[in-house]
Formats: structure tokens, C-alpha cells, sequence
């Protein structure tokens, strides 16, 4: 009898380290992995692919394939890629004016690659640039209104499925200079080197941040003007744009319309993911009035504009399925415990 005892007893702390094993690995594991949905009927805003974000991964992720539709290489002849940018309607292209900065398309041709996911094949459409539009108020000392606007030669045609628009803010003109609020999980994409001073990523990648409040060290240290700009970090840093990220998207996922929208536009930064400097960004919120008179009826469209809004979830949270999981085990351990 004893032996019995002995032996259920040696069996039962054995399910029980096999049980907190598997709960552990599970939320270390599986713990902020997210798959985006979105509203494929709407006109911007949603790729076909989904999202699959793992905010776990230091320093940033390869983005699924053709998932942010709207991702843009502007490229020069005999350097490459060279900065970032989005598809905002079929002729428009929306970056920063410091990618553009001294640049003369009598000079040079900039050629916008959309539809790819990497930056050495002949994949998606190669159009070139025609006019370029700078902020009137652009700054080159201070990075404020680090905002242009590119015009190409030949309407991009979106016919397949892995080209689409980034949405504008759906954001008053009251709000604008306080989207995106602090502490608002952000995703910035783009081809930029993975350290200070690397080469370009050969294949498009995405990181998740934070947006930071101007008040806190790390952001008022490098911002110069809270209401064009605001900053984005992780805590602890190692997360962050880079060299070659400038010009793209910095990008919030609005559960209410399930749509993608733009937040700001990748500026500038002190090295990239120092914990003690967070990145700047422009503001796009501020400049929608802006860019539509460039674009005028050429096509750009506010998050949640012609759309309709399909109820239920928009998101799968495996770290939620995961603590959840694990929360039902260790039920399962204590009611063992307690025969």
C-alpha cells in the first residue's frame, strides 16, 4: 500500500512539473504574437495578406509576405534604395522631404518600386517620379514639416492583389496635433539597415513601438516641435528605425474601422535603438489638409470613408489564447492536488 502511495504520489508531481512546464513556454513563448485582420472591402488601409506581428523579436521582424501592400522603395540610379515611402492613391506618393531634400528630377530619376517585398527582384511595378512636391515649411535644421510628396509619371495600377493605399487618419483638426496618444502600439516598416550604420535589409521588415510622450527624457532630448512631431521607442530600446527607414510609415491598426492608417512618417533619430533617445517621426495627422490639396480627387482616402464596418473581432491574440490556456492548466493542477 505504501508503495502504491509512494508511486501515485512520484507520478502526480511529475504531470504537475510536465503541466507548469508546457503554461510556462507557452506565455514566454507565445505572448504578444498577433495576426491582423482587416477589412478587405475597404478602399485603403488592408492588404490581402494578413499582418503576423511578433512584438517579442528584438531589433524587429521579415513582414510577411506582401502584407503591407502600400510599402514603397524609392530608388536612384547607381545607389538603389535610399528611403521609404507610401502609396497614398494611384499617382501620389507620400515620404519625407528630407529624402528629397536637393534633389532635381531634371538631374535624376527617382523611380518608386511598389509591390515587392525585396529590393533585388523585378517583382510588383516600377514607376517613375514626375514632380515633387516639399513642405513649404520644411526645415532642414530643425526636421520640422519633414514631409513631401511625390507625383508619378503613370498612375500605379492595383489590379493585383499585393499593391493598395495606406489610409489618412480619420483625426479632427482639434485632435491632430494629439494622434497618436502616448503609450499607443505603432508598427514602422522599411528596407533600413538592422544597426547604426549597416546596410540595407535586403527583405521589408517591421518593428513595433511605442508612441512616447514629449515630456519624458528620452523623446524631449531629440524632439524640436511636439505639435509636427512626436517620438516612438520601446523601453530598454533595441527597437527602432534605421538608416534607409526614412520616408516610410509609421503605422496605427484602428480596431474600429479594421483599417490601417498612417501616423507618422519615419524623420530621424540619435543612432537607432539607444534606450536613452527615442525615434522622431512627422506627425501626419497635422498635414491632411495638406496633402489633399497635392493630391486633390486623385484618390486619397480617410481611414473609415466608403467603408463599412464589419462587427466582431479584428485581431487573434495567441498570447491571450496562450494565457488563457495556461490560467485553464493550472486550474487542472489544483483540482488534482485536491483528490
Amino acid at each position: 500500500m505504501k508503495t502504491f502511495v509512494k508511486s501515485h504520489t512520484n507520478m502526480l508531481y511529475l504531470s504537475e512539473l510536465v503541466l507548469f512546464t508546457t503554461c510556462i513556454l507557452l506565455t514566454q513563448y507565445s505572448v504578444q504574437g498577433t495576426i491582423y485582420s482587416c477589412n478587405t472591402t475597404a478602399p485603403c488601409g488592408c492588404s490581402q495578406n494578413k499582418v503576423n506581428i511578433n512584438s517579442r523579436i528584438v531589433g524587429g521582424e521579415t513582414a510577411a509576405s506582401h502584407s503591407w501592400a502600400w510599402a514603397v522603395s524609392l530608388r536612384k540610379p547607381s545607389v538603389g534604395h535610399f528611403c521609404g515611402g507610401t502609396i497614398i492613391s494611384p499617382h501620389y506618393i507620400l515620404t519625407a522631404a528630407h529624402c528629397l531634400e536637393g534633389v532635381s528630377l531634371s538631374r535624376i530619376t527617382i523611380t518608386a518600386a511598389v509591390g515587392t517585398d525585396t529590393l533585388y527582384d523585378s517583382e510588383g511595378q516600377r514607376v517613375i517620379a514626375s514632380n515633387i512636391y516639399m513642405h513649404p515649411r520644411w526645415n532642414t535644421v530643425t526636421k520640422e514639416n519633414d514631409i513631401a510628396i511625390i507625383k508619378l509619371k503613370n498612375a500605379i495600377s492595383f489590379g493585383g492583389s499585393n499593391i493598395a493605399k495606406l489610409c489618412l487618419p480619420a483625426i479632427s483638426v482639434f485632435d491632430a496635433t494629439s494622434f497618436p496618444s502616448p503609450n499607443t502600439n505603432l508598427v514602422a516598416i522599411g528596407w533600413g539597415s538592422t544597426i547604426t550604420g549597416g546596410s540595407s535589409s535586403n527583405v521589408l521588415r517591421q518593428v513595433t513601438v511605442q508612441s512616447v510622450s514629449d515630456q519624458v527624457q528620452k523623446c524631449s532630448n531629440s524632439i524640436n516641435n511636439v505639435d509636427l512631431q512626436f517620438c516612438a521607442a520601446v523601453n530598454g530600446g533595441g527597437k527602432d528605425t534605421c538608416q534607409g527607414d526614412s520616408g516610410g510609415p509609421l503605422m496605427y491598426y484602428s480596431p474600429v474601422y479594421q483599417q490601417w492608417m498612417i501616423a507618422g512618417i519615419t524623420s530621424y533619430g540619435r543612432g537607432c535603438g539607444l534606450s536613452g533617445y527615442a525615434g522622431v517621426y512627422a506627425r501626419a495627422s497635422v498635414y491632411i489638409s495638406w496633402i489633399k490639396q497635392i493630391v486633390g480627387a486623385d484618390g486619397v482616402v480617410i481611414a473609415g470613408e466608403d467603408d463599412v464596418v464589419t462587427p466582431g473581432g479584428n485581431t487573434a491574440n495567441i498570447g491571450s489564447m496562450s494565457s488563457i490556456f495556461s490560467m485553464m492548466m493550472l486550474a487542472f493542477l489544483f483540482l488534482i492536488r485536491s483528490f
